[in-house]
């Protein structure tokens, strides 16, 4: 039984043909299904309360590990066997986060052509764009707009152009703020 794990972008990018679905491979490690939507921190006993066990652990980190490296293979053969595309693993950030943070463009579109969420917001009112604004990664800033990242949203510490310009990258606060200045009433 093969199933697709894709979804379109809100805005199709002209410049880039869209990725193509990595089917998803049933074995006897996933059981025929997909990590389920749990907080993978360290390993515990199959079967236990937390219903994970050692190979979605494996599983995830692959992922995240590809993400973190811009490692395309590596994240499209986490998620052919069932890595949950929008969850992170012991301390680390969701993939598509630590993708825009490391400054890896084609995994963060990778991951944005196979589902994961553009706005998702992680641990201390973090998103892909404001990880990727507070280091100044033009080309990962470029692809979440546009794909219709939320640039109107703010945390704690502003939003994603306040964070550039107080990390000090002017040049990517002010596409930010004129970004904002279009969108955000």
């Amino acid at each position: 039984m093969a199933t697709a794990c894709v979804t379109k972008p809100t805005t199709p990018n002209t410049a880039v043909e869209q990725e193509k679905p990595v089917p998803f491979e049933a074995t006897k490690e996933n059981e025929g299904k997909r990590c389920e939507a749990k907080v993978y921190f360290g390993l515990k006993p199959d079967g236990s309360d937390e219903g994970y066990g050692a190979f979605c652990y494996r599983l995830q980190s692959k992922l995240i590990t590809g993400a973190l490296q811009g490692n395309l293979s590596e994240i499209r053969e986490a998620l052919k066997f069932g890595a949950n595309l929008n969850l992170p693993v012991d301390d680390s950030f969701p993939p598509l986060q630590t993708a825009a943070a490391s400054g890896h463009a084609d995994a963060v579109r990778l991951l944005l052509d196979k589902g994961a969420k553009v706005n998702q917001v992680s641990d201390f009112e973090n998103t892909p764009l404001n990880a990727a604004a507070s280091e100044g990664h033009v080309e990962v800033i470029q692809v979440l707009l546009e794909r219709g990242v939320d640039v109107c949203y703010k945390s704690a510490s502003g939003t994603a152009a306040d964070i550039a310009r107080a990390r000090g990258y002017k040049d990517v606060a002010d596409l930010l703020k004129a970004a904002e200045t279009a969108n955000c009433k």
